[in-house]
């Protein structure tokens, strides 16, 4: 009877603790649509948040038509690779908030005693096999152990909303983590496209083990509301409402549906705090995530840091367009911050 006792109240605690938080992100929510209801009708502005909250940040599957593009071949492969790869192992981890999240890994082809690891993180309404071509360089090129997770609400991991890196965040500690418990003397790099790119420079923003030697960003964007802004006034359909006004209302909306404020998902002020060497290249045909993007976090960035602008590239295309320039560029990063990282099995 204790037992049962002692389990009702820490379920009913949780309890308490749930609706406090919620009440509290309703609070903040009201806020912020204290300030543009006044001009407009509350109810309709909320209800334009919500279906571009709908649209933006709840988790969608990849468009395999798109797979059928020639220009995604190298993006077909990589997939290939990952899923169908013999040595492939399912790993798991639980999140602080409750949620089971899944990674591939794939060891190193050298033998016993490789402490080399790469983890390559995928973008938006993606999944981990998207970057099987970047993974697939870093084990046979450098005959690294590499690590591809699912982003929460991606792929094999649970999670109801799009993180944008600030969750995401932590869910790549929790990975780092792991790695050092298989080897504590592990020495990591971490690689990330689009989402994955902000997520990336979002955990160097964080207190890393000094086994995170280097970061690669590949299409990130400075900040997720920024990013927002720049997707809504390029809708096809001229939205009716301003950015200005439809923004703070996405931010209420996303506090009370998936707990966090948007504003909160800003590479920009990680890469201040950072001080893991980071690699940042985007394409300049980019126009999804426009490349003045990059050029702000590479200012704003205090760590060591190199860039690399591919012509005519568009998102997450420069591997694509030209991958001998892509890879020479890592290898030239690499071989500046962390030359340990730069022993090649080829």
């Amino acid at each position: 009877m204790a037992n049962k006792r002692s389990k009702e109240e820490e379920t009913n605690t949780k309890n308490k603790k749930s609706v406090k938080k919620k009440k509290s992100a309703m609070r903040e929510a009201l806020k912020f649509v204290a300030g543009t209801s006044a001009c407009v009708g509350a109810g309709a502005l909320l209800g334009a948040a919500h279906y571009f909250y709908m649209f933006s940040m709840k988790p969608v599957r990849h468009d395999k038509s798109r797979d059928k593009d020639p220009s995604e071949r190298p993006y077909v492969r990589g997939r290939r690779w990952m899923n169908e790869h013999p040595e492939r192992e399912d790993w798991y981890a639980m999140t602080e908030d409750g949620l089971h999240i899944h990674a591939n890994f794939i060891p190193s082809p050298a033998p016993e005693g490789e402490h080399r690891y790469a983890i390559c993180v995928h973008g938006y309404s993606d999944t981990s096999e998207s970057v099987g071509q970047y993974a697939q360089h870093y084990r046979d090129h450098y005959g690294m152990h590499v690590l591809l997770p699912d982003l929460r609400g991606h792929g094999k991991s649970e999670g109801t909303y799009v993180g944008y890196g600030y969750h995401d965040r932590l869910d790549i500690i929790l990975w780092i983590d792991k790695i050092l418990e298989r080897d504590p003397e592990a020495a990591i790099i971490l690689h990330g496209i689009s989402m994955g790119a902000a997520t990336v420079m979002m955990t160097t923003g964080e207190k890393l083990p000094s086994n995170v030697k280097a970061c690669v960003e590949d299409a990130g964007y400075d900040t997720a509301i920024g990013e927002f802004i720049e997707v809504y006034n390029n809708l096809e359909q001229k939205p009716p409402v301003p950015a200005e006004v439809i923004m703070p209302l996405l931010r209420a909306v996303s506090l009370v549906e998936a707990g966090y404020d948007l504003k909160k998902a800003a590479p920009i002020e990680a890469v201040q705090r950072s001080v893991t060497p980071t690699l940042f290249i985007h394409g300049e045909a980019d126009s999804f995530i426009p490349c003045r993007m990059m050029k702000n976090l590479f200012e704003a960035a205090s760590c060591q840091k190199m860039s690399m602008l591919m012509p005519g590239a568009e998102h997450v295309m420069s591997v694509c367009v030209d991958p001998e320039r892509y890879w020479a560029k890592v290898d030239t990063f690499l071989g500046t911050v962390a030359p340990a990282l730069t022993v090649c099995k080829d």
